[in-house]
């Protein structure tokens, strides 16, 4: 079964990555993330006072799946998590610098990810500086099925790409989410303010 999973997602996650223009920003071979150009789908106010009105221009975050480290096969450790921690602070310094060279991100007034995750990569993403929107809360009828079926892919996707993370946790206790930075907290958080033209 693992392995038709694992074949499963290595054929379906390339075909989404287009259909939603995520792209390699970096040659980092340690970089944990990937981009996309979007558009916001929402008005909101972020924690530190930014307005993000809908159809602002956004830079969208996704996780480079295959690249996060494996854990351990009795489950995360102190240092599966420190190396984790270290090198997803290093991919978001990578971003940082990324907007500041490129035109196209430059216009973008804040960055979004969105994600299924359970309570403990919550407490990361806040711990990260960013707001948590939790999707399933508001949402109804097809939308709500929607963000269901979205958690069942992250669900395959962590199968395929670290199966112990699952051990003790189920479909149902993912939970759908967004999650924000305005432009001007998160380069006063991840930049070397060196290289900001």
């Amino acid at each position: 079964m693992q392995l038709i999973i694992e074949a499963f997602v290595h054929q379906l996650d390339p075909i989404l990555r287009r259909a939603h223009r995520v792209r390699e920003f970096t040659e980092d071979p340690q970089c944990l993330l990937r981009v996309a150009l979007g558009f916001s789908d929402r008005d909101l106010q972020l924690s530190d006072g930014t307005w993000i009105r809908r159809r602002d221009p956004i830079v969208e975050l996704h996780l480079w799946n295959e690249r996060i480290p494996r854990m351990p096969p009795e489950g995360p450790d102190l240092a599966w998590s420190l190396r984790f921690y270290r090198r997803l602070v290093a991919s978001l310094r990578l971003v940082a610098r990324w907007m500041a060279q490129h035109p196209e991100a430059r216009q973008a007034q804040a960055l979004r990810g969105e994600t299924s995750m359970v309570d403990p990569a919550r407490r990361l993403i806040q711990a990260l500086g960013f707001d948590l929107i939790r999707l399933e809360q508001e949402a109804r009828g097809w939308r709500r099925l929607r963000y269901r079926m979205d958690d069942f892919y992250v669900w395959l996707l962590i199968r395929a790409y670290n199966p112990v993370s699952l051990r003790n946790r189920h479909l149902h206790q993912l939970e759908r989410v967004q999650f924000w930075i305005s432009r001007e907290a998160f380069l006063r958080r991840y930049s070397d303010f060196s290289f900001i033209a």
